[in-house]
């Protein structure tokens, strides 16, 4: 591309004017069916997930930056994601949709190469190539703020600064960075179907739009996101690299092995209701306790079994503390006298069932 020092960031110019969309009768418009469908397929893409994810991505990147404004304005790393975020305005303001949809219209419903028809003029065309070039380089733009803001970060994080603020900012930075890849190339494959077709729009002396001595390049390389197929290190399979020999076991360690993995018969142990009951205890049933005449005549025997001496094997209650036994008849006498003889009932034999 050859160009003047002055002209070098002509596809950045804010002030840039639109040339007035003037369209002139030619006699071949078979190739501008070529550049409708280019665009309207761009235009399509526009609607996918991606571009969907891009400008949510980027409206959070800028939330994030004016809330924290005030406590990193000061870092590298912060001026680099200002950087970002007005570089993402400046992706918003230049709405390269509208201007492909403007042109779009512009051009005949029915082309073809032995209609005529009319045309916009080389200079209208020339204005979306440029605006294609903006959107290329801006995208650019974002990708190096994106590495700059990432690397400062990445030093923070290692430092243990503001983890969760930063980690949250890196992840967006991340996937903005992805993204812008994949808008550029949507954008590198347009402008390189459209840049050959400059030279078929009709040329009008008076409506020149680009300074003297610039030419816009023949075409735009692609942002490489991935390994490509041909490329040495990707023919290996991932297999081979990330599987190991498996270790080599000796005689030795092996007996070793096995001895440590002696641990002896299994013998049945008891449990710990078994091991804590005596094993001279008597088994009671506690539903034999009816009604509340056969708790009266319970406790009586009980009561007259504890008070021997030695306490006969015989005695159901032999294992129960005197304060505890004590307890049991006096509460169960309460609820008697209260006339609660279900209650008195339920609760001696809950006491009996649980010793």
């Amino acid at each position: 591309m050859a160009c003047e020092s002055g002209n070098l960031s002509f596809w950045n110019d804010f002030e840039l004017k639109k040339p007035p969309l003037v369209n002139i009768q030619v006699t071949d418009t078979k190739f501008a069916k070529h550049i409708f469908v280019a665009i309207n397929r761009y235009l399509q893409q526009l609607t996918a997930p991606d571009a969907t994810e891009f400008a949510e991505t980027a409206a959070m990147i800028g939330r994030l930056m004016a809330r924290r404004k005030n406590s990193f304005h000061n870092m590298p790393g912060f001026r680099d994601l200002c950087k970002l975020n007005a570089s993402l305005c400046r992706l918003l303001r230049l709405d390269l949709p509208r201007e492909l949809e403007h042109f779009r219209s512009a051009l005949p419903d029915i082309c073809d190469d032995e209609l005529a028809g009319a045309l916009p003029t080389r200079s209208s065309f020339e204005y979306i190539l440029v605006r294609l070039l903006a959107y290329y380089h801006l995208q650019e733009r974002i990708r190096e703020c994106c590495l700059g803001a990432a690397n400062y970060f990445a030093q923070m994080l290692r430092n243990n600064f503001f983890m969760e603020f930063l980690t949250l900012l890196m992840a967006a930075v991340a996937k903005i960075n992805k993204l812008s890849s994949l808008q550029s190339n949507k954008c590198v494959t347009l402008y390189n179907k459209l840049r050959p077709q400059v030279s078929n729009f009709p040329l009008v002396e008076n409506h020149k739009f680009l300074p003297k001595m610039y030419e816009l390049p023949a075409q735009l390389s692609v942002v490489k996101t991935k390994l490509k197929q041909d490329d040495p290190a990707s023919a290996i399979p991932s297999s081979t690299v990330l599987l190991k020999p498996p270790p080599l076991i000796t005689k030795v360690e092996k007996a070793k092995q096995e001895i440590k993995s002696d641990v002896g018969t299994v013998i049945e142990r008891k449990s710990a209701v078994q091991a804590r009951k005596p094993i001279n205890q008597v088994e009671f049933d506690v539903d034999s306790l009816v009604t509340i005449e056969d708790v009266k005549q319970f406790i009586a025997r009980e009561s007259k079994a504890r008070n021997k001496s030695p306490v006969p094997a015989s005695c159901v209650t032999k294992t129960i503390p005197k304060n505890e036994w004590l307890t049991a008849r006096t509460l169960f006498q309460n609820k008697l006298q209260a006339k609660e003889n279900k209650k008195a009932l339920t609760i001696f034999r809950k006491f009996i069932s649980s010793k």
